[in-house]
């Protein structure tokens, strides 16, 4: 990722440019409005930005970074925004700071106003338009530049910003104070309130130090958690300091966790959750490309020549051997990854302490020890598959979806399309031959695919329609389970006829009656079919409201204060 002159992402070097909050610092000639391969931000807000590459290039997929400078007076020769984009289409993902693998922001975009005199705010944006978060909670930042002294020029304090606008943000952070130490690299940074009293920030830190090389002063050796007296304590995750090794190519290679005794933390959280919903799988596949994966008191990062992620993250314990993630995907020790041409990682195994394959473990059930992904031409997840020990894996259905019954399917792939806003608008089942295959709706219904439909009003909570083999949306309002025949099973049982709105009730002694219904309260579980129903039947002979109670699609009770009486469906 970086030039081989380079010993950590951040230097002013031919090549590389650091673009202050106010525009470009050294070397400011060679960045303008395109597209480049690199992106990161500093504490102080910064931006480290580097690689350009040709708009053609960019548009083809991978993640790439579109600078836009200003054309205007107040904006000539500075950043106006940074847009991620894969394809041709701006993506969410978690933004690189240029403290080693750690995370600045998650957004696709950050716009930048200079209309306040000695102030530059950053604002977070999603592909939505809502408001992207840093790692305070906050939706943007304002930075006051100083406009003199030793310091000119740099970002001395900051300011944060909720999604309303308001100068607050996660643990009544509201404002920080920047400081630098002679050679002008960030020496702390201190988190306080809206009153100016210091209080816990990143990491926990009311004080956030960083430390630097000895000899190469410039290489950011580490940061600490300070107290509000500048000494360094324990965090509520056990951890003290955060320690990085880096490669010839500036890299980071190794990132340890030490306490505040200066020992390695044995305690450090060890989690590592992986879902496998391709919105949720692509932003953690981004975070492996970018080494925002960490877990254990030390994470390795192996790369190769070819590709700017590691094609290896390894978790370890205080002795250097292997610590398996405790927390999540259970047992997991090592990810390897493999990337196609434009940095995506099409192949991701995982590794147990023993170096073999192992199962990843979502919701306590045992899924594919390897995952292979497709790719749409804007970097989508268009199809995930499966396997296990090499062989194409049928997947439990509460893997599947994270939860739910443990059902056994015939699913080996999924494929996905999307809409401009990458939302997800189709998945379809295909077992291990490639032919279209199913899950269960209500338990009874099998459905080969699912449409989503999305609206300003609901809230990111789409329309889901069920189809069949061929493609045809199959009736899946909670509320259509009532339709059909059903039968008492007994002797000289009622027999119902139920249409929409309408329904009538046979008797084996004749006198049939007619009514028109209305349901509310309608709570059935998708996956089973259980759940209840308020009917309220109106007609002569009025039955008055009834409670109907589900044990599955094709069995329900009708409860009221005489009897109880059981019905099932019959087939058509």
């Amino acid at each position: 990722m970086i030039s081989k002159r380079i010993k950590i992402f951040g230097l002013i070097l031919a090549g590389l440019c650091s673009l202050m909050l106010a525009g470009c610092g050294t070397g400011s000639d060679k960045v303008s409005t395109g597209y480049y391969k690199n992106v990161a931000i500093k504490p102080n807000g910064e931006f480290v930005i580097k690689d350009r590459v040709d708009d053609s290039k960019a548009k083809k997929g991978g993640i790439f970074y579109y600078v836009e400078m200003g054309k205007d007076d107040a904006t000539k020769d500075k950043i106006v925004s940074v847009t991620a984009k894969a394809g041709n289409a701006p993506i969410d993902i978690h933004w690189k700071s240029t403290v080693g693998n750690m995370t600045a922001v998650t957004a696709a975009r950050i716009q930048l106003d200079y209309s306040q005199d000695g102030y530059i705010k950053e604002k977070y944006e999603r592909v939505t338009g809502k408001a992207g978060v840093g790692n305070h909670g906050e939706a943007s930042i304002r930075y006051q530049i100083a406009k003199d002294g030793e310091n000119k020029g740099k970002a001395e304090k900051k300011y944060y910003y909720n999604s309303e606008g308001d100068n607050n943000s996660l643990g009544s952070v509201a404002q920080a104070k920047i400081a630098y130490d002679k050679k002008g690299n960030i020496d702390t940074i201190t988190y306080m309130n809206k009153d100016g009293k210091v209080v816990n920030g990143y990491l926990g830190a009311s004080i956030l130090g960083f430390v630097y090389d000895k000899e190469k002063t410039d290489v950011l050796d580490s940061i600490e958690i300070r107290d509000n007296n500048g000494v360094v304590k324990n965090n509520k995750n056990k951890y003290a300091r955060i320690a990085f090794s880096y490669d010839k190519k500036g890299r980071v290679i190794s990132r340890k966790l030490y306490n505040e005794a200066g020992d390695l933390d044995g305690s450090a959280q060890k989690s590592l959750f992986v879902f496998l919903g391709p919105t949720s799988l692509n932003d953690k596949l981004q975070q492996m490309k970018d080494g925002l994966i960490e877990a254990g008191a030390e994470t390795k990062y192996t790369y190769d020549d070819k590709h700017a992620g590691p094609v290896k993250i390894q978790f370890l314990g205080i002795d250097g051997q292997a610590a398996p993630v405790k927390d999540g995907a259970k047992g997991v020790a090592e990810l390897d990854m493999t990337y196609d041409d434009a940095d995506r990682i099409i192949d991701l195994k995982f590794i147990g302490a023993d170096g073999q394959s192992l199962p990843l473990v979502i919701s306590n059930t045992k899924g594919p020890d390897e995952l292979k992904m497709d790719y749409d031409e804007n970097s989508n997840i268009s199809q995930i598959s499966y396997f296990k020990n090499g062989e194409a894996l049928n997947i439990d259905e509460k893997v599947l979806s994270n939860g739910g019954m443990s059902t056994k399917t015939d699913i080996a792939a999924v494929k996905y399309k999307y809409d401009s806003q990458r939302n997800r608008t189709e998945a379809k089942y295909f077992d291990k031959s490639g032919n279209p295959t199913y899950l269960k709706l209500y338990g009874t219904t099998k459905y080969y695919g699912r449409q989503f439909e999305y609206s300003e009003n609901n809230n990111n909570q789409p329309k889901v329609t069920y189809l069949d083999a061929d493609g045809q949306a199959i009736k899946a309002d909670p509320k259509d389970m009532f339709l059909g025949t059903w039968k008492e099973p007994v002797k000289g049982g009622y027999t119902w006829v139920v249409k929409k709105g309408t329904m009538e009730i046979i008797r084996p002694n004749g006198m049939n009656s007619s009514y028109s219904y209305e349901l509310s309260n309608v709570k059935i579980d998708p996956e089973t079919g259980k759940g209840s129903m308020i009917l309220d039947m109106k007609g002569k002979n009025d039955f008055g409201v009834e409670t109907l109670k589900f044990s599955d699609a094709d069995h329900f009770e009708m409860v009221d204060t005489f009897n109880q009486s059981k019905l099932v469906r019959q087939k058509d």
